[in-house]
């Protein structure tokens, strides 16, 4: 929770989020992508073509300006689309839905509504285009519906923008990637609602231990609003994760993350 006409630089463990992937995924890639890429790294990759169904429980335990301890449960539907004759791009679609807790006031007490549904759509270009570098990118639109069913657990308001992705493996087993997300209001639930301007950055570097086991940090999400007086927030995450491969191309990836919140800037509307 923001809370107005307070500044702060860099706050000590403002918040600690834990949570649980579940990933059934079936690959989808082309036979040459297999072979050179694991199952355990393209988990950690926004611009992988690899079909998943992810849920994600995030838990916690202290709030800044409440007593309350909420969670939030996400589930996300990532469905990769390879080339054909129609587009010749790979294309990933990745609608997020979320299920939330709200504090009351600023007491210990919470209820469960649902939050905005949000849908990133990328085109991932071609490994032509870069080369003699383990490097890949995609972008796409970027939409934000305003689902939620109260006014707490959304901001009220029908976004769009443009949306980026990119994959470096600089040595092997290690992969530094990223996901931008842009959003603008253009209409409203209703007239009290205020315009909304945020740029979102998801970091992610995983590193391979071997046997499917790795180390990740990706689960922190920067958020930058950019009217004026609005709220900016930078945490970062560390957890472990491994994959379990079912069968040929199916498999079940569980990880476990912290988070802490490391520069947090109060605005007065949030």
């Amino acid at each position: 929770m923001i809370r107005p006409g307070t500044r702060s630089l860099v706050p000590a463990l403002a918040l600690l989020v834990c949570s649980f992937v579940e990933c059934l995924a079936q690959q989808t890639a082309t036979p040459s992508t297999t072979l050179a890429e694991s199952l355990s790294e393209e988990v950690n990759d926004p611009t992988a073509t690899l079909t998943q169904a992810q849920i994600q429980e995030f838990f916690t335990p202290s709030q800044y300006g409440t007593n309350a301890q909420p969670n939030t449960l996400q589930g996300r539907f990532i469905l990769a689309i390879l080339p054909h004759e129609l587009l010749p791009l790979a294309q990933i679609a990745r609608p997020t839905f979320s299920l939330v807790t709200i504090p009351r006031n600023k007491g210990a007490s919470t209820r469960t509504e649902f939050g905005d549904m949000q849908l990133v759509d990328l085109f991932v270009m071609p490994q032509s285009m870069t080369e003699g570098v383990d490097f890949r990118w995609a972008i796409g639109p970027y939409c934000i519906f305003p689902t939620a069913t109260s006014k707490s657990a959304g901001r009220g308001a029908w976004r769009a923008g443009p949306a980026a992705a990119f994959r470096y493996r600089p040595i092997a087993g290690l992969q530094i990637s990223g996901l931008l997300q842009q959003a603008t209001s253009f209409a409203y639930t209703s007239p009290d609602r205020t315009p909304v301007t945020s740029l979102t950055f998801q970091p992610m570097i995983s590193y391979q231990l071997g046997h499917d086991w790795y180390v990740r940090s990706s689960d922190a999400t920067w958020t930058f609003n950019l009217r004026r007086g609005t709220s900016s927030t930078i945490p970062l995450s560390a957890g472990l994760g491994k994959v379990w491969k079912l069968s040929s191309g199916v498999a079940i990836n569980g990880s476990v993350a912290g988070e802490w919140m490391v520069y947090r800037q109060f605005g007065s509307r949030d």
